[in-house]
């Protein structure tokens, strides 16, 4: 059936318009309509508390820190906290705002050349990057069977800690500079119970770490394995015997940070057990399980992103054992690029596409596929997300040969866009007023457009608050072309 190409594309133009402002409008708030009251658990920054992009005023809250009174003046950056509330919007009120801790105890090894860098406590591996707000600290004067942190932070896929705030002191006892802990004085370990035999087995895990929970005070009901659960002990600094984790008190956390069925539901995390064997569509995030659905919208990233290990925020409703997301957005943000290998050493190397470059490129023990170093001028292809919001470094997750046709491309969201032939991408301006391919210009589903229909609905970065990424832009160069002679563009979701 022919269709008229001029209606098919003002209609094309209008839903692709459509589908822009919906995703500036409610994206920012606790998922599921235009306000109410749910649960967002994530990362925090102080003013008063901002949580996934929502600022919630917290002078009304009841507040504590792993389950320990606190005011508002005690909420710092970098805290991972669950805050129930009401939110519409970029703003809402919070009711209970409650600060989880992974572990608190004596740092027993550290490891400065690991990429990333890491240290242990109680046999959690705590992994640190340029996103972990330190207090009282620094990674460099961490010292093993010295120093006594307490770190908050997300679990990845193999149970690691991924630090985003460590509180420390360089005392045993924690009292002379570790005052900005929650309880200085108690160590503890909190993660999913596994190897508990029945309902009487008090020798179990806790993640990787061998407990003894027999006399302990038991709070928040029965648990097995799976629970996520919090032991904690007061023997410092005898709370390990032949290296088994002596727990005074546990605290049953499973249905502690959860909304009712039915109330909206936002949390930040880890992605882990991707795919589920039984549905391609079901992963966990933050341990909690996330069903994805054909409505389901994705932000600075695309569906095919998702990977274990990837930091993300999954939004939507709870139904009793399912967040079945409206939207997934990718905490740092996803691109692709390929292009030509300049430089290489073990474990970095950098890119040019097409001239525009250098794009660094660093792998850590997470990436899969092709590593470095890889010879000079071989052609590579690299998905991974940005080291930090405002540069051209990338920490690959996947590395490839080139495919595609060899064309080299930069597939990221547009920073700027400062007149109708510029869009900005990875800190790159790039020329794009007259590409070479026909059609020069192409939108959801490949369907040909014109400049102005691409441009108008091309936004740049907000950065907030609430911050809201570009859009998602792949930018095509053909590597036999001049450099910077842009091939074709065209829109990604």
């Amino acid at each position: 059936m022919k269709t008229n190409p001029y209606f098919f594309r003002i209609a094309l133009i209008f839903i692709v318009m459509l589908h822009f402002a919906g995703c500036s409008g409610d994206d920012t708030q606790l998922a599921g309509g235009a306000g109410g009251t749910g649960v967002s658990h994530g990362v925090m920054t102080k003013g008063s508390v901002i949580v996934n992009g929502v600022r919630f005023e917290d002078t009304a809250a009841n507040i504590s820190i792993d389950d320990t009174p606190k005011t508002a003046l005690n909420l710092q950056n970098g805290m991972v906290v669950s805050v129930r509330g009401n939110a519409s919007g970029s703003n809402g009120t919070a009711t209970e705002i409650r600060g989880q801790i992974e572990v608190r105890g004596l740092v027993t090894a550290k490891d400065a050349v690991a990429s990333p860098q890491r240290f242990t406590v109680f046999n959690q591996t705590v992994i640190v990057d340029d996103l972990t707000v330190y207090s009282n600290i620094t990674f460099a004067n961490i010292t093993a069977n010295t120093t006594i942190v307490e770190v908050h932070g997300l679990r990845d896929a193999l149970g690691n800690i991924r630090a985003t705030r460590v509180e420390g002191s360089l005392s045993l006892t924690a009292l002379t500079d570790g005052t900005g802990m929650a309880n200085p004085l108690v160590d503890e370990i909190r993660g999913v119970v596994t190897l508990r035999a029945d309902a009487t087995d008090m020798l179990f895990n806790v993640g990787t770490q061998a407990v003894n929970a027999t006399g302990a005070t038991i709070v928040g009901g029965t648990f097995s394995d799976g629970s996520i659960v919090e032991v904690h002990c007061t023997l410092r600094p005898s709370c390990l015997s032949a290296g088994v984790f002596q727990a005074s008190s546990l605290e049953v956390e499973d249905n502690v940070n959860l909304p009712g069925v039915g109330q909206r539901f936002e949390t930040e995390g880890l992605v882990s057990g991707f795919p589920d064997p039984n549905d391609s569509n079901i992963f966990f995030v933050n341990s909690v399980r996330v069903k994805i659905t054909a409505s389901t919208t994705f932000r600075g990233g695309i569906k095919t992103d998702l990977l274990n290990n990837i930091k993300v925020e999954a939004e939507g409703t709870w139904d009793g054992t399912t967040l079945t997301a409206r939207k997934i957005e990718f905490k740092r943000t996803v691109v692709r690029v390929q292009g030509e290998v300049t430089a290489s050493s073990a474990s970095t190397f950098t890119l040019s596409v097409n001239g525009v470059g250098p794009i660094n490129i660093e792998k850590d023990g997470f990436t899969v596929g092709n590593v470095p170093p890889v010879d000079p001028l071989a052609c590579i292809q690299v998905r991974g997300q940005r080291k930090a919001e405002n540069g051209a470094t990338i920490t690959a997750g996947q590395i490839t040969a080139c495919n595609g046709g060899d064309d080299h491309l930069i597939q990221a969201p547009v920073e700027a866009k400062p007149d109708t032939t510029i869009l900005t991408l990875l800190g790159f301006p790039i020329e794009i007023g007259n590409p070479t391919d026909n059609p020069p210009y192409k939108g959801l589903d490949d369907t040909p457009l014109t400049k102005a229909q691409f441009l108008a609905v091309v936004s740049p970065a907000n950065v907030g608050p609430p911050a809201v990424a570009g859009t998602l832009v792949k930018i095509r160069f053909s590597p036999t072309s001049p450099a910077l002679s842009v091939k074709q563009v065209e829109l990604e979701d």
